[in-house]
């Protein structure tokens, strides 16, 4: 499509329409990812509850320094996976704290009676949402979006990427 017709083609509101969109799908994964990783939490703590008592069973029965050791390591494993669990939290300041841009920058384009019909001034405000973004799977919903993608899509999208994670064991670092 030439960059006529594509000038020809802008609406603005389609424009607002996929940039809720994409805020809404934020707002969905930071919650999801809340949900998931408080989930991870509880289990970790109660797993650790369990640890201690199993250390005090294994003191009051004098049991082997190893069988201590090997519930010593459980324990510390499961504090590792607690922590994991809790950079959530910082994911999902992330997330609102983009949204919260996004709505900000959003609000005063639609206010603007001069570039509230540009395709410039859109195109602005597309570009400074997508250079906000400094996770992977931001970018990746945020072009799936643009592309006209539904919030549903893009959620899927999210899932795969955080499934794709989970197998390689990898941190999404931001």
């Amino acid at each position: 499509m030439s960059e006529q017709n594509k000038k020809d083609n802008w609406c603005f509101r389609s424009e607002t329409a996929r940039l809720l969109a994409l805020n809404v799908a934020q707002i969905h994964t930071g919650l999801s990812e809340g949900d998931a990783s408080i989930n991870t939490l509880t289990s970790s703590f109660q797993q650790l509850a369990g640890f201690f008592e199993q250390i005090q069973d294994l003191q009051n029965t004098k049991a082997g320094d190893q069988e201590i050791m090997d519930v010593a390591q459980s324990m510390s494993a499961q504090v590792n996976d607690a922590i994991i669990a809790f950079q959530f939290y910082d994911r999902l300041c992330q997330r609102l704290e983009h949204v919260q841009e996004n709505l900000h920058y959003l609000s005063e384009l639609i206010t603007d009676e001069g570039h509230i019909n540009s395709s410039e001034g859109w195109q602005s405000l597309r570009d400074k949402i997508k250079s906000s973004y400094t996770m992977e799977t931001e970018h990746k919903m945020y072009d799936a979006v643009m592309k006209g993608a539904t919030i549903e899509e893009a959620l899927d999208i999210f899932k795969q990427e955080l499934a794709n994670q989970s197998d390689e064991d990898d941190i999404e670092l931001f």
